[in-house]
Order: structure tokens, then sequence, then C-alpha cells
């Protein structure tokens, strides 16, 4: 590992050192893989979440209009995630997790507003306020509890012996630490670049793959929020038929299954 006394030496040659990195990284067909396969785990993702839109209920609003202007946010932030963790910039592609994890669930929250508490006209009010710029995207201190008292994430919970709302708060703690600089994560994993490859970017096959398997928990634990909370969308066979496998790769163990086989 390198120690820089000054950075200089990263950012008057910045380009060439982010492109050389990105070729270290590409430069081996198997970790290109594992990008390309993070890729289309968001893709799976946006398209298994428009599921919801599909749910035949008369007690869900099944519109489309908080997914197109909130969780579209996600998928961009994904994008930039892999990018930065293919180019060397380890700690920023876990901020952006951080970033697509916390308007994920923002989304999730406003969609369930607009079920429990729609607007007189037009759309509820904790979503319409923040569309507008009138509301800061709500923390987890607000979406924790609110979520915990749906009936569905109870029953869940209690068949599963788990609080899948505070497992997931967990792991946004942790990405929290490298959105907030903090030298080490909860876990006591380095966060920071002088902790980790003492530059930035770099490349690293050990925090390559921690960041790989960050990029999966976060993706999947995505999908298993929303179905956990509406269970009706899998049934709707976003990503084709429940039987063929196409859900595996998304709901990863341990929760994974389990909320695919939640039935609200």
């Amino acid at each position: 590992m390198t120690y820089w006394s000054s950075t200089t030496a990263i950012t008057d040659n910045l380009i060439p050192h982010c492109q050389n990195v990105l070729s270290m990284t590409i430069g081996d067909t198997t970790r290109v893989c594992k990008l390309d396969s993070l890729a289309k785990s968001v893709s799976s993702l946006e398209a298994f979440i428009s599921g919801y839109t599909n749910i035949d209920d008369p007690a869900i609003d099944a519109d489309d209009e908080i997914l197109n202007w909130a969780f579209s946010e996600t998928p961009t932030d994904f994008a930039s995630a892999i990018w930065l963790l293919a180019s060397g910039h380890y700690k920023a592609s876990a901020s952006s997790l951080r970033n697509a994890f916390d308007i994920a669930i923002a989304s999730l929250y406003f969609q369930i507003r607009e079920n429990t508490d729609p607007g007189v006209r037009g759309y509820n009010r904790f979503f319409s306020e923040w569309d507008r710029g009138d509301r800061q995207t709500p923390n987890w201190g607000e979406m924790k509890s609110f979520i915990l008292a749906r009936s569905s994430v109870k029953n869940f919970d209690s068949a599963n012996g788990v609080d899948i709302v505070e497992y997931a708060y967990k792991h946004f703690k942790y990405l929290c630490a490298y959105t907030h600089t903090s030298a080490f994560a909860n876990n006591g994993d380095p966060v920071t670049a002088i902790n980790t490859t003492g530059i930035s970017p770099a490349f690293d096959v050990s925090y390559f793959d921690r960041g790989c398997e960050m990029t999966a928990k976060t993706v999947s634990l995505i999908a298993i929020l929303w179905q956990v909370v509406f269970p009706q969308i899998v049934t709707t066979e976003p990503l084709g038929s429940i039987s063929s496998g196409a859900y595996s790769e998304l709901f990863l163990p341990p929760y994974g299954p389990l909320a695919l086989a939640h039935q609200g």
C-alpha cells in the first residue's frame, strides 16, 4: 500500500490515473462479468418494482407517478456506484449505494402513504411536498416506524423471527460511514482512502470484491423490502414465471427466499 503526503500526485494527472485503474479492473474477465451481473441486477430490480403498478387490488393505488419521479433515481445512483467501483473509487461507490438505498426506501414510504393517506386532490402531501421541493427526503427515523407498522411487515417478522426493517437499517448505517467519511464502519471495516488503498482511485482486489458484495446486498434489500410490504408484486410476475428461478439472483439469502414466499 502506498501512502501519499499530498494528493497532487493524483490530481495533477487525474484522468490518466483513473483510466489506468479502470484498465486494471476490467483487465480480468471475471471482474468484468461481476460488474455486468451487478448492472443487470439493477435492471431486474427496476423491472421487479414496476410490477407494483400491475397489482389488482382496490386497496392499492397502482399509479406509477411516484415510481417515475422518485424511484427512478435509484438505477441512476446504482449506475454511478458500479462505475466508481470499476474505476477504483471504492468509498465514493459505497456512498452512491447509500443514495440508491435511501431514495428507494423513500419511494416505498411515499407509495405506502399514497395508499394510507391519499391527497384530496393529487398525491399524498408527503410525496407532493417532496416533489415540489418543500419537504426534505424523509429520514429513516421517520420511515422505520411507519413501515414497521404495516401488517404485512409485522406478519413477515413474526413468521420468520426477524426485524427486516431494522436489518435493512443496519445496512444503511453501514453505508452511511462512507458518506460521512468515518475512518471505520460500524463493523470495523476501514472506509477512508488512507485506511484502505492509501490513495484513491486505486485498484485493490479485496476492496473491489467488498464493493461487489455491498452492491448486490443493497439491490437485494430494496427488492426484499418492497416485496415484504407489497407481497402482491411477485404474483404479477414482472420477471417472468415465478417457477423459472428468475428471482433467485435478486432475492439473496438469508431473507430473499423468505420474502418471495411471503403471502402478506
